[in-house]
């Protein structure tokens, strides 16, 4: 079959979107789940903070690490088959940890979570790249949207369903369900979206951009925003309950965090159009972010909604900025895919000493006031970056054409 009629037999984008939706769902609720149930899982595995908090950082570390396979991979089995495989093993990871007895088993299964999450993250990029170049803002906003609501799902639903069963097992194992209807969902979707490394055509090959100081700086920023999240996402269940700061549970008050999150995603996806000169949108997100954290540093009689509500925001708007920004500086779905990779890489590391260095202040101070000050440190440094992020090309409207499979180098 030509690649004309391939075409001819795609899906509307608005098929694909929802496709690509279904997908994303699967992606965040195994890392977020861990947050409301947090201290349960510490009380019962006797665990410290600072051990407690590589229930997050081991997938961060996965997402960043892997992302650098992940392309060998997609050259040896398809983009197709790698997504669907690393779904199959995150559904695997998922219902494995919530049956865990053992601490290393307890890590072990994180690690295989991770693992499944980060292969089918690292390759979203450069499939829109090629697909939906002409859309790609849009289209990562709709992806960007599907993770967020995923995660309130998983915010809300984990600490409601741990209750009702009196099992945190209960509630970190249920998120299976998703991974199943986004196996589904990508295999509907790759009957018509057949990637060049699922087809017999000759790939490029890209050397990822190691030199290229512009993309050290928009993986700078992209970690920074996925250092922010994944503190927050990890601890602000735990410090709100603690801190006695809210009538509003804990649960709900993250659950809050990851809709208006969510609705800040999509809502950036639009706002960005097709212009690739972001940075205002970027300013605001990272003020926005400033001040939240800032907020909950400092927090005496002001309802800590206001400022989780702030935070949500900035890092919503930032996370889909930061997830196109190397689809902005290139031309291809081959230098999309490399630069995508990168950015993972390098941001994925970062962000996983977010949860751990918040725990980790949390065991030395005894409060929780100086891990926030550091996460407003953070977000001072995102908006530092901002001059920088200046996008390098135009978007360029054409057929897609082969698809990457870099050479890590």
């Amino acid at each position: 079959m030509t690649l004309k009629s391939q075409l001819m037999k795609r899906p509307s984008r608005v098929m694909a979107a929802l496709g690509l939706l279904v997908l994303s769902l699967a992606l965040r609720p195994a890392i977020i789940s861990i947050g409301p149930i947090l201290l349960d899982i510490r009380q019962a595995f006797n665990l410290s903070f600072t051990q407690a908090s590589l229930l997050t950082s081991i997938p961060d570390l996965c997402m960043g690490a892997l992302a650098l396979a992940s392309p060998l991979l997609a050259k040896r089995f398809g983009v197709n088959g790698t997504i669907i495989a690393s779904l199959v093993l995150l559904a695997i990871g998922i219902v494995l940890r919530s049956q865990m007895e053992s601490v290393s088993g307890l890590l072990m299964t994180t690690f295989i979570v991770g693992v499944g999450i980060a292969v089918a993250g690292s390759l979203i990029g450069g499939w829109i790249k090629e697909f939906y170049s002409d859309h790609a803002p849009m289209f990562m906003g709709i992806y960007s949207t599907g993770l967020s609501l995923g995660a309130t799902a998983a915010a809300a639903g984990t600490d409601a369903l741990t209750t009702a069963t009196g099992s945190w097992r209960m509630g970190a194992g249920v998120w299976v369900i998703l991974c199943i209807t986004g196996i589904m969902s990508w295999l509907w979707l790759s009957k018509s979206h057949k990637s060049s490394t699922d087809r017999t055509q000759p790939q490029s090959r890209v050397k990822l951009p190691w030199k290229n100081p512009r993309a050290w700086i928009i993986a700078l920023y992209f970690g920074c925003g996925q250092f922010l999240g994944y503190a927050i996402l990890a601890w602000l269940a735990p410090s709100m309950l603690q801190m006695h700061t809210s009538t509003i549970a804990p649960g709900y008050l993250l659950s809050a965090f990851t809709l208006i999150f969510t609705v800040a995603n999509f809502l950036t996806g639009a706002i960005a159009g097709k212009s690739t000169d972001r940075r205002l949108l970027i300013a605001v997100s990272s003020a926005l972010t400033a001040l939240g954290v800032g907020g909950l540093a400092c927090l005496e009689s002001i309802s800590p909604l206001i400022f989780i509500s702030l935070t949500a925001v900035g890092l919503g708007s930032a996370f889909t900025l930061g997830m196109t920004l190397p689809l902005d500086q290139t031309n291809t779905p081959q230098q999309a895919n490399a630069w995508t990779v990168f950015t993972l890489f390098i941001g994925y590391l970062i962000a996983a000493a977010g949860p751990i260095g918040f725990g980790a202040l949390r065991d030395l101070t005894g409060s929780f006031a100086a891990p926030y000050m550091l996460l407003t440190v953070v977000a001072v440094v995102m908006l530092a970056l901002t001059p920088l992020l200046r996008p390098m090309t135009e978007p360029q409207t054409s057929a897609p054409s082969p698809a990457l499979v870099p050479v890590v180098s």
